[in-house]
Order: structure tokens, then sequence, then C-alpha cells
């Protein structure tokens, strides 16, 4: 299960909004691995962004210049990679800077289980508890007949005592 920060907006005229609640996941983010700027810009992270971008050109501009392209590319991956593992991180005190109080820490399946486990608290069960058969252990195997013998069960082509 995923972990998801759970972010409640501050009270206006004194009144909770709970349609404004953000729940961000705690983790890796693919996409702003391969796309660091662009998703820094579509979740409102300017300043980051603009660092972002400025390193990034750095980095291109003195490995063109020094002849090392490929180690101005593996370091402009290095930087994505702290972008896609910090990403949430920036995202939530980018939302505290903005008034937002860490609510809670919900484990769900997704975005929806952690919105309903939140507002729904002990009563919600992302994982109902299965329900398994009985099994009376004390049924005997039935007696062979006299006179056949008994057979077992086969694995594959073969029997247990090399039949066919």
């Amino acid at each position: 299960m995923t972990s998801y920060i759970a972010l409640v907006p501050p009270l206006q005229d004194n009144q909770r909004q709970d349609d404004k609640t953000v729940f961000i996941r705690d983790g890796f983010s693919i996409v702003a691995f391969f796309l660091p700027v662009p998703w820094l810009l579509f979740n409102r992270l300017w300043f980051e962004a603009a660092l972002v971008f400025a390193a990034v050109a750095a980095i291109s501009i003195v490995g063109s210049y020094t002849g090392h392209g490929n180690l101005a590319e593996i370091v402009a991956a290095l930087l994505a990679l702290l972008v896609a593992f910090e990403a949430s991180n920036w995202r939530i005190k980018a939302l505290e800077r903005r008034g937002f109080d860490q609510a809670a820490i919900v484990d769900a399946r997704s975005a929806a289980d952690a919105e309903t486990a939140y507002f729904h608290g002990e009563a919600f069960a992302a994982d109902p508890e299965p329900v398994l058969p009985a099994i009376d252990l004390a049924v005997s195997s039935p007696a062979p007949a006299p006179g056949k013998p008994v057979v077992g069960g086969m694995l594959g082509l073969v029997g247990y005592r090399g039949d066919r």
C-alpha cells in the first residue's frame, strides 16, 4: 500500500473546507523524473522549476563547452532523479506555505481510497477480511474395497510407485 499525506486548508470564516483537502502520494514520481520542469510548473512550484531549469541549462552549457557531453547527461539525469524523489515533499512544503496543515498520513491503494478512509475514519476498511469456508478435518477417508490395490495420487504421468 502507498502512504498519502492529507493536507487540510486553513479555516475560512471559522469553518472547515473539507472539499479543498489535498491528498499527496508519498514516494517516487515517474512523471517528475521524465519531465521535471513541466511537472514542477503543472504543480505551481515556480521557484523550484526555475532552479531546475537553470541547473539543467548550466549543466548542458558546461558539458558542451568542456567536451564532456556524456557526463553532463548523467548529471542532468541525476538531477531529474532528485526531482522525482523530492517532488511530493516540495509540493507538501508549497501547500504548507499557503497555510495548509498536515492532518494525517493514510495508507491506501489509491487517492480515492485514502480520501474515503480519511473522511470515514475507522468505519472504512479498504481490505475487508476474507471469509474462508469451514473445513471439517475430522472426515475419514473411505476404506478401500477388499482385494483392490490402493491407488495413490499421481504426479505428472508417473505414479509414486513407478506406474504408468
